[in-house]
Parts: C-alpha cells; sequence; structure tokens
C-alpha cells in the first residue's frame, strides 16, 4: 500500500462500553486553539511550522480518549509524535485527575521527554501538571544500606577497586545527589559493589528508618504516587504487568498508557512474562551472601554453616550447568529448542529453599536492620528456586523454551508463544485508554489487522496511519540493485557480489554512508572489503561490535565521511541528520532468523492454525525492520541522499512488492 505525503487513512470504530471505567470528557475541542498560529505553540515554540499529520494524529488521539478505548497509530518521520499525544494525556490527566503512563523503548526518547518536551509543554501550556521518570527500584541508592557497606567493608569487599568505588559512591552521596540514580554516578559501579547499597524491596524500615526523610527512593515513590504523568520503559511497564498477575504491582494504578515505539511491545512483553535462567544469576545471588574468597554477608555474621551450604550449591550448579552443556553439544547452532515434555533434571532448587529456610530462621533472631538484610537475600533465594523448577516441569500449553549459548555460557529461556490473550485481559481490557503510535507498526492493511492479532487488540479499536511531512520524493533516490543473485538461494553468490557493490556505492558517493547488514558475519565481510578501499581516499569505516555503539555514532557526526557498518541495532533508533548520511545500503531483507527459537515456535502455532507463518509473520517482521531501516536517511526536511536495496527478491518474488509499497511517496514503484 503506497501513500502520498502527509496523506492519511482514518478508520474509527466504537469499542465496547466500558461502563464505571471512564469519565466522560471532551479533549478534541480544546485541541486547535493550542496548534492554533495564535496557541501557546506557535508563540513559544522557535521556528515552529502547524504540521496538518501532527494535527490529524493529535485530534484521532483526543477523540479516541473522549469516547475510551484503544487506538493504534502510524505516523511518519517528522511527524512530531510526542506533542501529539503529550497534549490529550495531559488534558485528559488534568480534566479527570486520572494519572497517565507514557512507555516507550529506549532511553534516548525517554530523556527526550523528560528533559525536553515536558519541560517545554508546563513552560507554555495554560495548564498545571506534574510528571516524573519512573525506573527500577534497585536503580537507587540506599543511604542506610550504604553507610552500613561502609563501616563493614573490610568484611564485605577483598578487592581495593570495590573499596574504592564504594569510597565514590559515598562521597557522592554525602554530596547529595540530584535523584540518587546510579545513573548520576561518573563511573559505572561494579554489580557487587552496587548490589551491596541498592534499595530492595522486603529490605527497608520505612519511617522507621534513620535517613527516611532524605531518601532518594522514598522521595521517588511519593513523585510517582503524586505525579499526573509518569515516564517508563516498555521493559519496566511489562515487569509491573507481570507482578500484577502475582498479586502484587510497582506502579501505581492509571487510565491511560500510551505505547511510543509500539512495535517492540510483541518481543519486550514476551520476554518480561517470560523466565531466564543463567549461571551468573545463580553465581549473583551466592556471591551477595558469600564470594568465592570467603568474604560477605554471611562470614560478616559468623554464619559459617550456611557459607557451607553456599559452597555446595555451586557444586551442584556447576554439574547443572554442565548437563545443559551436555545438552548444547549435539547442535552446531546457538540456540536448542526443547520439547514441550524436555525437562532440566533439578538438582539446585531443594538446595536453594533450605538455605533460604535456614536464614529466615537465624534472621528471626537479629536486630531489625540485619534481619531485613537477611531475609532479602534469603527472598532472591526463594525465587531463584522457583525459576528452576519451572525448568524441571513440562512446558505450560503455548510456551516454548531453549537453551541459548552465548559467550560459552549457556541460558535458559522461555516464553509464551502467544501473548494476544494475556494482554487483551491484563492490559487492553483492563486499562480504559490505550494509545500505540510508532513510525512503522507493520503491515497497514485491514487497520494493522496483523499487529492487532498480535498484540489481543479487538477490532473495536480505532485505527490511523498519517504520511511523514518531508518530501521524500524530492529528497529521495531509492534504487534496486536487480542483478545480484538470489540471497536465499545463491548465498555464497550473493555475499561476494553484494559486497563488491558496497564497496564501489561507498567509493561513488565518497563516505558518508550507512551499511546495514543482517549478520554479523556479512557485516564483517563488508568491512574487510572496504577498509583498504577507501583507506586511500581517507575515509574511514566505523564497524558495530569494534567500539560501543555510542563511541560510534559520536565519531560519525563528527567524520561525516566515515562509513558506519552493522547489523540489528542500527536498522532503527539511530538519528545521523544532515551530510553524514548521504547513502544507506540495505544489504537484503531483513527476516527474522526463522531457527530461533522464539520464532520457530510463533511460526508452528500459525502453522498448526492454518496460517502461512512466512506470509502472516515473517514478511511483516521484516517489512516493518525494513521500513525502519529506510528511514535512517532523511532524519529532517532538508536531508537528501540514496537509499539502495541489494536484495533483488524486491522485483523477482511476490512478496517483493509489499515491501516496495510499504515505503513513503510511492518511492517502491521508481
Amino acid at each position: 500500500m503506497s501513500e502520498n505525503r502527509g496523506s492519511s487513512e482514518k478508520i474509527v470504530a466504537r469499542r465496547r462500553p466500558q461502563v464505571g471505567k471512564i469519565l466522560a470528557v471532551s479533549l478534541a475541542a480544546d485541541l486547535p486553539a493550542l496548534f492554533g498560529p495564535e496557541g501557546p505553540l506557535a508563540r513559544r515554540l522557535e521556528g515552529y511550522e502547524r504540521r496538518p499529520e501532527q494535527e490529524a494524529l493529535c485530534t484521532a488521539i483526543a477523540e479516541s480518549l473522549d469516547r475510551g478505548g484503544t487506538i493504534v497509530a502510524e505516523a511518519g518521520t517528522g511527524v512530531g509524535k510526542s506533542f501529539a499525544y503529550l497534549l490529550p494525556a495531559i488534558l485528559l490527566a488534568e480534566r479527570t485527575k486520572k494519572r497517565v503512563i507514557i512507555s516507550t523503548r529506549t532511553k534516548a526518547l525517554q530523556a527526550q521527554l523528560a528533559t525536553k518536551d515536558i519541560p517545554f509543554l508546563q513552560a507554555v501550556l495554560p495548564i498545571e501538571f506534574t510528571a516524573t521518570v519512573c525506573v527500577g527500584r534497585n536503580n537507587y541508592v540506599c543511604r542506610r544500606r550504604l553507610e552500613t557497606a561502609w563501616s563493614e567493608r573490610q568484611s564485605l569487599f577483598d578487592e581495593g577497586g570495590e573499596i574504592e568505588e564504594l569510597g565514590a559512591i559515598h562521597d557522592w552521596v554525602r554530596r547529595g545527589p540530584e535523584f540518587g540514580l546510579k545513573s548520576e554516578l561518573s563511573f559505572v559501579p561494579g554489580a557487587k559493589t552496587w548490589g551491596e547499597v541498592q534499595a530492595e524491596s522486603g529490605n527497608c524500615l520505612g519511617p522507621a528508618c534513620r535517613h527516611f526523610e532524605p531518601c532518594e527512593w522514598q522521595k521517588a515513590k511519593r513523585r510517582m504516587q503524586t505525579s499526573q504523568l509518569l515516564i517508563v520503559n516498555h521493559a519496566l511497564y511489562f515487569a509491573d504487568l507481570k507482578l500484577r498477575s502475582q498479586g502484587a504491582q510497582y506502579l501505581p494504578d492509571h487510565d491511560l498508557v500510551v505505547f511510543d515505539e509500539a512495535h517492540h511491545v510483541e518481543n519486550i512483553a514476551s520476554e518480561a512474562l517470560g523466565e531466564r535462567l543463567t549461571p551468573a544469576m545463580i553465581e549473583w545471588v551466592l556471591s551477595r551472601l558469600v564470594n568465592r574468597r570467603g568474604k560477605g554477608l554471611l562470614t560478616r555474621h559468623g554464619l559459617y554453616p550456611e557459607v557451607q551450604q553456599v559452597e555446595a550449591i555451586r557444586r551442584v550448579a556447576k554439574e547443572y550447568w554442565a548437563r545443559v552443556a551436555e545438552r548444547m553439544s549435539a547442535v552446531a547452532a546457538g540456540t536448542l529448542r526443547l520439547g514441550g515434555q524436555d525437562v532440566i533434571e533439578d538438582s539446585l532448587s531443594s538446595l536453594l529453599d533450605k538455605l533460604a529456610r535456614d536464614l529466615h530462621e537465624i534472621a528471626e533472631h537479629a536486630e531489625r536492620e540485619v534481619e531485613l538484610e537477611i531475609k532479602s537475600r534469603a527472598d532472591r533465594l526463594f525465587d531463584l528456586a522457583a525459576v528452576v523448577r519451572s525448568f524441571a516441569k513440562p512446558a505450560e500449553n503455548h510456551t516454548v523454551r531453549w537453551i541459548e549459548r552465548e559467550r560459552q555460557n549457556d541460558q535458559l529461556h522461555s516464553a509464551p508463544v502467544r501473548i494476544a490473550d494475556i494482554l487483551r485481559e491484563t492490559l487492553f481490557d483492563a486499562v480504559p485508554n490505550a494509545v500505540l503510535v510508532s513510525a512503522t507498526l507493520g503491515p497497514p492493511e485491514q487497520g494493522f489487522a496483523w499487529l492487532r492479532e498480535r498484540l489481543g487488540i479487538d477490532d473495536l479499536a480505532t485505527t490511523l496511519r498519517v504520511g511523514s511531512p518531508f518530501p521524500y520524493r524530492d529528497n529521495v533516490r531509492f534504487e534496486v540493485e536487480e542483478g545480484l543473485p538470489d540471497p536465499s538461494s545463491e548465498a555464497q553468490a550473493f555475499e561476494r557480489e553484494a559486497t563488491q557493490r558496497v564497496v564501489e556505492l561507498c567509493l561513488e558517493n565518497d563516505g558518508c554512508a550507512l551499511v546495514l547488514c543482517t549478520s554479523w558475519r556479512f557485516a564483517e565481510r563488508c568491512a574487510e572489503a572496504l577498509r583498504p578501499a577507501l583507506a586511500t581516499k581517507g575515509i574511514e569505516v566505523l564497524v558495530q561490535g569494534e567500539r560501543p555503539l555510542e563511541q560510534l555514532i559520536t565519531e560519525k557526526r563528527l567524520d561525516p565521511r566515515s562509513v558506519l557498518v552493522g547489523t540489528d541495532s542500527l536498522w532503527e533508533g539511530v538519528d545521523l541528520p544532515g551530510g553524514a548520511v548521504t547513502l544507506v545500503i540495505l544489504t537484503r531483507f531483513p527476516f527474522p532468523v526463522p531457527s530461533h527459537p522464539l520464532t520457530a515456535a510463533r511460526a508452528d502455532d500459525l502453522e498448526q492454525r492454518g496460517a502461512s507463518s512466512f506470509d502472516t509473520y515473517m514478511v511483516p517482521l521484516a517489512l516493518l525492520k525494513f521500513v525502519q531501516g529506510f528511514g535512517r536517511l532523511v532524519r529532517s526536511s532538508s536531508d537528501k541522499g540514496r537509499v539502495v536495496l541489494l536484495d533483488p527478491r524486491a522485483r523477482r518474488k511476490r512478496y517483493g512488492r509489499r515491501f516496495l509499497d510499504a515505503l513513503p511517496d510511492g518511492l517502491g514503484g521508481q
């Protein structure tokens, strides 16, 4: 489906009434005054230009909130999505006194909302409202635990570097941190050091604590309970959703949730609602009791029989993972899907449970602060034992489990194959209003039926698609290299010729390129070919994985002629406006790896239900990422350049037309 710049397609449908859940308001009527030429945005926002696409999106969201229900909206790059959903969300919070949650995937967008967009709206709107960023409790320092760790540092730590880190944290808190968050530190503390000072559930004295008034976590908790807008990330939101299914919660109740970057919701929700077990997780819990050199909480309190229990668990855990490794020795790939009846022999959970019970009994006779400390760590043993037991039982219906090897370490994973029913019950039928918005949501047919079915959003939701205001047809030249071999049937020939074409294109463009690959191996192959060819022109080749991604992005901005080569995370979220990128090379369609256990399980599930997994799952996922990759070129209205697709299947295969039709301004027809 192609669309012209600035066009919009809207399907508005009634949603089942949710009696008693919403308060009738009329938000849409107030929006023209805010967006108009005499409104507060026009008066205070430098370089402000009215964007019909932004107003259409904002109005549709407001109308959806007026009725109550869910809206699914795709809005192209440059629309200004954040203002479009923030304005009606703020109005809803102010009119109804209800709480609103804004959820994003990336820290960058979260920071933009918290430090730029929301403060601006607080300054210019004739409405008073409060907002705060929410992060997990373990990100906050606990002054009481820090004080204890500092006084007992010689018995807790056996490395000078850890004591130095603790000293730096101690000085930071003494000077008065802004929010008391780990991210405020000028360094990244080690897991052991931060684990001794972080705020923890079950390890808090509340008002009885001598540090209660200045406590950073308590202040954050009060802000979270009193603010009208809460800014979270998807991982925290769905971790809270899992807690709610267990009868607890972290985030306050709310009447509206807005998911920006909503195309990530399925995968992040699946991960949060599943389970994971790794050797590092086990060692982390044990080392918080006593490390391998014999220092820690247990030795500090003379609990030497319990130290012996920890050592016994370490020995059994080593045998446990050795048995898991034996299973992996039979496969060449990095993953092994477990059958529904396949179990991991449980030799650990009873030992973990026994130690936890023993520690709880000891804690009952200790002073209050020591009691909390011991019980908190014992509870982590109970949690760990429950996860171990879950892998020792046959899998529940519609759950996939697998072993994954990463850097020679094996990990156990489980995830729901379908999350639609879970999200429908716990989210979309429980929260009165939901907004899902992104620059790309996948196939737009039938009001994003593909996405709605994956997430459990019924066909009574409002859907909207607005194009980008950017002049793609004027500024972008899109090309398909039709003469290359088929990458699916002639893989080696394709890689050889595609690599050479990448070099030629980058030389023709004098650098200033972004090369998007679908595998690490091909990215490395491209880099090997590019470096000697571009060195003669003084063009540097930056390769993802060789340095932290943030460093590479910074260097690309400083040296626009450089060529950046990478895989998965470069296909989206990378913002390089201006001359740094005038050529984007999409090496092939970004289909998901079909052998990955979760992907394979979802495909099997669709086939069993009579659907084509390729047409209804593989292609939509690849299409979504393909459009995101295309979007790396034009990040502002003045950006110009070429996007070259090296995958000849765009013209040769029936499904290739779906990819080309998804490009803005009919560019796929060039």
